[in-house]
């Protein structure tokens, strides 16, 4: 089974106030754990992001396989992902999504989940993990899980639409839910404060 990666990094970062890809624990980039991690899975990865010179840097630390993709839209996670499906030559398998703000991402993990996927529906186009919401309302984790190949042909459509929501994208698709998910690993980096929490307790192990 192909998988390939896909980190989107093209976000604003403005409840940060600076590029949440380059922040660093222990010395290694958010962007570089992301990746690192996802390639004891992947084949490749894919980097989604705004600036060749920002990031050419941090891929290059220990990032073989490694590729980037400029987003020239700036319009969305979704277009991202779109952007950087494209970019990709040949048909896999299934690709794997992911933030590049996930400090707590677990290589064992992902490879449990990926042991999976030759188990599901042909029709399921994705295996993802859910959150339960502020109105208490669970919802689909869209940058934290697997997609299969063929689902680009309803993500054209829906984007060609004018469509930007995965939400809404994926509440008209068959997915299968991963059931059991740690919570932990699925927590990303949006403020300072959620910086330095993580950062504490990641560099007290």
């Amino acid at each position: 089974m192909k998988i390939i990666a896909i980190a989107l990094s093209g976000g604003k970062s403005s409840r940060m106030g600076r590029d949440k890809a380059l922040l660093e624990i222990n010395g290694e980039t958010l962007l570089s754990r992301t990746c690192r991690t996802a390639l004891g899975v992947a084949d490749s990865v894919y980097i989604v992001a705004r600036s060749q010179e920002q990031y050419q840097e941090a891929i290059a630390q220990n990032l073989p396989h490694s590729y980037l993709v400029l987003d020239q839209q700036f319009d969305g996670a979704l277009v991202g992902f779109w952007q950087g499906l494209q970019a990709i030559a040949s048909p896999v398998d299934w690709l794997l999504l992911l933030a590049c703000d996930l400090p707590s991402l677990q290589g064992d993990v992902l490879h449990g989940w990926a042991s999976q996927l030759a188990n599901l529906p042909e029709k399921a186009i994705a295996y993802l993990p859910r959150y339960v919401d502020e109105n208490s309302q669970k919802q689909w984790e869209p940058l934290c899980g697997f997609y299969r190949w063929q689902c680009q042909d309803s993500l054209k459509e829906f984007v060609n639409n004018g469509g930007r929501s995965f939400q809404k994208w994926l509440s008209n698709q068959e997915v299968v839910e991963i059931e059991n998910a740690p919570f932990v690993m699925l927590f990303n980096c949006n403020t300072p404060e959620d910086f330095r929490s993580i950062k504490l307790g990641l560099t007290q192990k």
